[in-house]
C-alpha cells in the first residue's frame, strides 16, 4: 500500500508541475501578445502623427517614438509566422532609416513620402501576417 500511495502523490506532482509550467508559458504568451498590440497601436499614432506634422522638429519627435515602437517590437516573438514578421521588421526599420536621413537633411516633404513607403510595408506586412 505505501508504494502505492507514493506513486500516486508523484505522479500527482508531476501533473501539477505540467499544470504550473504550462500556464506559466500561457501566460508569458499572452504578456507578450498584449505587449505587441499595444506596440502596434502606438505605432499607428506615431505614423500619422508623423505624417501629418507640419514641421521637421515634430516629425522628428514622431518618427523617434516610431523608430523605438519598432525597435521594441522586433525583438518580441511572433509565434504564428516568425520569419515573415522578422522580415517585416526589418524593411520597416530600415524604411524608417530612410525617412530619418532625409528629416536630417531638412527636406520634410521628401522625409514624409519616405515615410509613406514605411507605411505601405507595414500594411503589406499586416496583410500577409494576418
Amino acid at each position: 500500500m505505501p508504494m502505492i500511495l507514493k506513486e500516486q502523490h508523484r505522479l500527482a506532482h508531476c501533473v501539477s508541475t505540467a499544470i504550473l509550467a504550462l500556464w506559466l508559458i500561457t501566460g508569458s504568451t499572452s504578456a507578450r501578445a498584449g505587449e505587441l498590440k499595444s506596440l502596434m497601436k502606438d505605432m499607428k499614432s506615431a505614423m500619422g502623427g508623423a505624417l501629418g506634422s507640419q514641421t521637421l522638429p515634430e516629425f522628428s519627435n514622431f518618427l523617434a517614438r516610431l523608430r523605438l515602437d519598432v525597435d521594441r517590437a522586433y525583438k518580441l516573438p511572433y509565434k504564428a509566422d516568425p520569419a515573415d514578421y522578422q522580415e517585416g521588421m526589418r524593411v520597416l526599420s530600415l524604411d524608417l532609416d530612410k525617412a530619418a536621413q532625409l528629416a536630417k537633411t531638412g527636406d520634410l516633404a521628401a522625409a514624409k513620402q519616405s515615410l509613406q513607403t514605411a507605411n505601405l510595408t507595414k500594411k503589406h506586412y499586416h496583410h500577409l501576417l494576418n
